[in-house]
């Protein structure tokens, strides 16, 4: 006969949840950046079905290198395999780790069917990434109980830490 689960243990388990999957959309956010600057990176851009093929391989790598991170990680914590509900919610939110890819893709689309050259499509999809690295840190803080201020001052140290990370993988091409 199984416990019930206290209030406290249930948001708990929902506050891990969501720092779990805010993490996994901040590391595939970090790598899909660094791949479409490194992209950028090149004298002559390379055509737009490359830098789509390789942005597409990359968070698919990127996520099931997630995914294994997670089983892994809780079998070490739980010294057993995920019961199904677990696993499900693993997958769950492994693969919405991947929804944070879907903009810099579809600038990238746009640019493979020709609305616009591979060189625009990758600032697009640079620019949106920017902009979703932003909204995961807003996401983030949006429910912390501390003073406005801090939050702000959370956010203002994750835009220089992100603003680093960029300018890092920049200089990493040059």
């Amino acid at each position: 006969m199984t416990t019930p689960r206290s209030d406290a243990d249930s948001e708990a388990a929902t506050r891990t949840h969501r720092a779990s999957a805010l993490k996994e959309r901040i590391y595939v956010t970090f790598t899909a950046l660094a791949v479409i600057i490194a992209l950028r990176a090149h004298d002559q851009h390379p055509a737009a079905s490359l830098a789509l093929g390789t942005l597409a391989i990359t968070v698919t790598a990127t996520i099931c290198a997630v995914y294994v991170a997670d089983l892994l990680s809780h079998m070490v914590i739980h010294a057993r395999l995920p019961a199904v509900s677990e696993h499900r919610h693993m997958i769950a939110g492994t693969l919405g780790a991947g929804a944070v890819a879907v903009p810099p893709l579809a600038c990238l689309t746009l640019a493979w069917v020709g609305l616009y050259d591979t060189a625009t499509g990758l600032l697009a999809a640079m620019l949106v990434t920017i902009a979703t690295l932003a909204a995961v840190g807003l996401l983030a803080v949006r429910r912390l109980s501390v003073p406005r201020a801090q939050r702000i001052a959370i956010l203002a140290a994750e835009s220089i830490l992100a603003v680093a990370v960029i300018a890092l993988e920049l200089l990493s091409h040059r």
